[in-house]
């Protein structure tokens, strides 16, 4: 009997240790389980005053979580929940495609359960986020380190009525209404997956509990800061080409082109003045895109007046209302218009028994005479186009490689002769040459 005693407090002394042993494990287990994850609600700059847009990050605290699982998030606009909050009727709520690291499918896509899907909606005065993981953890995506952050998505809150809403967000006061939960890929204290845990395991979700931290960033800085490049050149026959290019113009509503002919007296000085045509009010083009993407635009026409002068161009903007709805002089540009001449003429056959040709640039819109004089100053022959035509006054476009030949079969003499290209402004009303070339040929027999 003392022996069967012994036998039994020993027995009882190792169940005992035993016990302590499983509960030091568990205790050990729900030690890293203090904080399993970190949910991040950040506001995103959004330029609209009836929008705002949010991402959701994870972020994983604890080697106890594995595979991302399901979530629902609720947040509302602190400054309407005394006024119950969003309502569907005068609100949307909707995913951004493409901003998750999730890769969820769109609204009714079907894929047997083995990919994430992403559903938004208005309920209770909040904006809710459902995000349903796949059926198995096998397709399930897993967060390798302790540290690693994950996108949920990219969510726009708008009003349907284009009222303002606040871009200060904030979860749900109501934890209850915030839940998230993991997959498992072995057993929480043997860590292996053994018996009947496996299906509990590996395909079912356990809750997250009270072991996340739901926390929200400050909605960022918002400045006027656009860079902005006005470009212009001379395009040919009495035009400006204008347009320019801006690294984000949320701030802005509009714009519009002003121009002044500089004055050569005193060159600094700017009498600008609007061009109506080239303004937001009459072309859309140049209406705000009130975005944060980098803007290209170009093609903005504008005739002139005179040659040989210089015009100043200014980019001007409007500011929206809720940046001051200041004008702002934003770039200036001065552009001269110089003279159309004809330019890099050349021979391509010289000296030449019969025929040569003329290849030449017109730098801008003119009127051309091309003719052969002898060396006694006696015209002989008019060149022709490549078509055959008598080239006398001839209007020409802008352009370059022109060519014209000049046919001397019938000069029964061999010697020099002198090619002349006459160039006139189309414009030009004293009707005076503006642009002359001579080219020395020679005729051998």
């Amino acid at each position: 009997m003392t022996t069967v005693r012994y036998l039994g407090k020993h027995f009882a002394k190792h169940v005992v240790c035993i016990i302590a042993l499983v509960m030091a494990v568990l205790s050990s287990a729900h030690a890293q389980q203090d904080t399993l994850a970190s949910v991040v609600l950040r506001t995103v700059l959004d330029p609209r005053p009836e929008s705002a847009l949010v991402e959701f990050w994870i972020m994983k605290r604890s080697s106890a979580w594995q595979h991302v699982a399901t979530a629902t998030l609720r947040i509302g606009v602190p400054t309407m929940q005394n006024a119950n909050g969003l309502d569907s009727s005068r609100h949307t709520f909707t995913y951004e495609p493409g901003t998750s690291q999730l890769a969820p499918l769109g609204p009714y896509q079907q894929s047997g359960r083995t990919a994430y899907h992403i559903q938004t909606d208005i309920i209770d005065g909040y904006a809710s986020v459902m995000m349903i993981c796949p059926d198995s953890v096998d397709q399930c995506i897993r967060l390798m380190s302790i540290g690693d952050s994950l996108c949920i998505g990219r969510f726009r809150l708008a009003t349907r009525d284009g009222s303002q809403i606040s871009d200060t967000l904030a979860y749900a006061t109501d934890t209850r209404l915030l839940a998230l939960s993991y997959k498992r890929s072995s057993d929480s204290v043997t860590t292996t997956a053994i018996g009947s845990h496996v299906w509990y395991l590996r395909h079912d979700n356990v809750p997250m509990g009270s072991y996340v931290v739901f926390t929200t960033s400050d909605p960022p800085r918002d400045s006027c800061t656009a860079q902005f490049t006005l470009r212009g050149e001379y395009a040919g026959n009495l035009q400006v080409r204008l347009g320019f290019d801006v690294t984000d113009e949320h701030c802005y509503y509009g714009y519009w082109f002003e121009r002044a002919l500089v004055d050569r007296r005193d060159p600094t000085v700017y009498a600008f003045a609007a061009r109506p045509l080239l303004s937001y009010a009459q072309d859309a083009s140049l209406l705000s895109c009130q975005c944060l993407a980098p803007q290209t635009r170009d093609g903005y026409l504008d005739p002139v007046e005179y040659r040989r002068e210089q015009y100043a161009y200014r980019l001007m903007g409007l500011r929206r209302p809720e940046y001051g709805g200041d004008t702002i002089a934003i770039d200036t540009v001065v552009i001269r218009i110089g003279t159309p001449i004809i330019s890099n003429a050349v021979l391509l056959e010289n000296p030449f028994a019969s025929t040569t040709t003329v290849q030449f640039n017109i730098d801008d819109r003119l009127v051309l005479t091309a003719e052969a004089y002898d060396v006694g100053g006696r015209r002989i022959a008019t060149l022709v186009d490549p078509d055959g035509n008598p080239i006398r006054n001839v209007v020409y476009e802008r352009g370059q490689r022109y060519r014209a030949r000049l046919d001397a079969s019938s000069i029964a003499a061999q010697g020099l002769v002198n090619i002349v290209l006459v160039g006139v402004p189309v414009d030009e009303k004293s009707g005076l040459e503006q642009s002359r070339v001579i080219l020395k040929g020679q005729i051998l027999r």
